[in-house]
């Protein structure tokens, strides 16, 4: 069946089971926004959609009523006119259920790229109007990487111009990317993503790693003779054991960080972790289980495996991501606080240079780069806080002192642009050994 027609089939039957089963959820939303303020419960606003026709998008209203009239379309994380109710909507998605009939009646598709606000969409390029040839939808790839957008405005002083100089355009380029390779199985990709955030994906990893730990740790303990008592201890424990470590884990920072990327600290956080772990589990584990709880030999076990079987899966990831880069080694540079654009090789070894160096004061304090799988990700727990774009924003005037660009393998007229860019700023630019002058 071709591939739009399989897409239409997937969105009719997707879009009215989701109205169905969420309508109980739905109806308490709507309520809960009524009692708030007493307000609509609905929003409207008119959109662009195929082929340039305006049609009216509904969503749950996550801001105060008469919002629109108060300011830019586009909002920030600490934006006063989103509501405490509408920002817990927003983060969860139950803003867009409304979308799910606009879906249903071929307005909109699940997967499509975001219709823009009619302003915007007048100051496309021709270029950037080929996105209109597309049906819009709920999600996209650029919504999935933008999931932290309204974090990536904070500190803009144009809101609306920042946006709209560098945000939608790099929008319209992912969505236009993505177009050209659309498939079935890419559109149900994002739809997972969009529901699955990364730290979800990756708690979940953690504790399929943790329970296999803890299952290997009772079969050593019984010799691999898996008796009825043995698999007893297993799954009367098992809640107890990987409680303490997840959130230990979490607290530890281990959700936030790209797991392909590790090295001695990210080694010392989880050994950390599970020692802590470890006492939290024998204590909660005689609190709720009494004399049935495992014991310290068990305990021991599980910690060293489980500290192992983590470690196994990170450096897995980093060398089936150092097998698909291209790594460049680069001296380091002696600065006090820098920062890096780019995540790849390049960046990240001369990251860890400043990090194993004689003076603590020479470390890199950001990433920035124009990867958006990267974004609000913490490489060898130093955190990527979006585009270098960002640097435009005056606050990190104070907080650094000097750009390095990292991007060997970066097109020419980007890394031009790039450049460019910086010299409007009042700080010393350098460009890492291997990128032409």
């Amino acid at each position: 069946m071709p591939y739009l027609a399989t897409k239409r089939l997937f969105d009719i039957a997707a879009s009215a089971i989701g109205l169905v089963a969420l309508l109980p959820i739905a109806a308490a939303v709507g309520l809960l926004i009524k009692l708030s303020d007493g307000g609509p419960v609905f929003f409207a606003q008119i959109r662009i959609g195929q082929r340039g026709q305006p049609f009216r998008m509904w969503k749950f209203r996550s801001m105060i009523p008469h919002a629109e009239a108060m300011g830019a379309p586009v909002t920030t994380r600490n934006d006063p006119r989103i509501t405490r109710l509408g920002r817990f909507l927003r983060k969860t998605k139950l803003d867009e259920w409304p979308q799910l009939w606009h879906v249903l009646t071929g307005e909109m598709s699940l997967v499509g790229p975001r219709p823009e606000v009619p302003r915007y969409v007048a100051r496309y390029t021709p270029e950037q109007r080929r996105i209109l040839d597309y049906q819009p939808g709920i999600t996209d790839l650029a919504t999935m990487l933008f999931r932290h957008e309204e974090a990536l405005l904070g500190g803009a002083k144009d809101l609306e111009a920042f946006y709209m100089d560098y945000c939608l355009p790099k929008k319209i380029e992912l969505n236009l990317r993505y177009a050209d390779h659309a498939n079935f199985w890419r559109d149900l990709w994002i739809i997972l993503q969009t529901l699955c955030p990364y730290w979800a994906a990756v708690l979940a990893t953690y504790a399929l790693a943790l329970a296999a730990s803890f299952w290997l740790a009772c079969a050593l303990r019984s010799d691999f003779h898996l008796t009825g008592g043995a698999y007893r201890m297993f799954t009367h424990c098992l809640p107890c054991m990987l409680a303490p470590q997840l959130l230990l884990l979490s607290r530890g920072g281990q959700l936030r960080g790209l797991m392909s990327y590790f090295s001695t600290p990210e080694m010392l956080q989880l050994f950390a972790a599970l020692a802590a772990a470890m006492i939290l589990q024998w204590g909660l584990g005689y609190a709720l289980l009494g004399v049935s709880a495992p014991g310290i030999s068990l305990l021991l076990m599980d910690f060293i495996l489980a500290f192992f079987v983590l470690c196994a899966v990170r450096m897995s990831l980093r060398l089936l991501r150092e097998q698909c880069a291209n790594p460049t080694p680069t001296p380091p540079v002696a600065r006090r606080r820098v920062a890096i654009i780019g995540t790849g090789e390049h960046a990240t070894n001369l990251a860890l240079q400043f990090a194993r160096g004689p003076n603590p004061a020479r470390r890199v304090v950001a990433f920035f780069d124009d990867d958006p799988l990267t974004w609000n990700k913490r490489p060898h727990d130093i955190p990527v806080f979006g585009m270098p774009e960002c640097l435009l924003n005056p606050e990190w005037v104070e907080k650094i002192d000097e750009v390095i660009v990292a991007l060997p393998q970066a097109d020419p007229r980007r890394l031009s642009q790039v450049t460019d860019m910086l010299k409007t700023l009042p700080l010393k630019v350098t460009l890492a050994p291997g990128l032409p002058p």
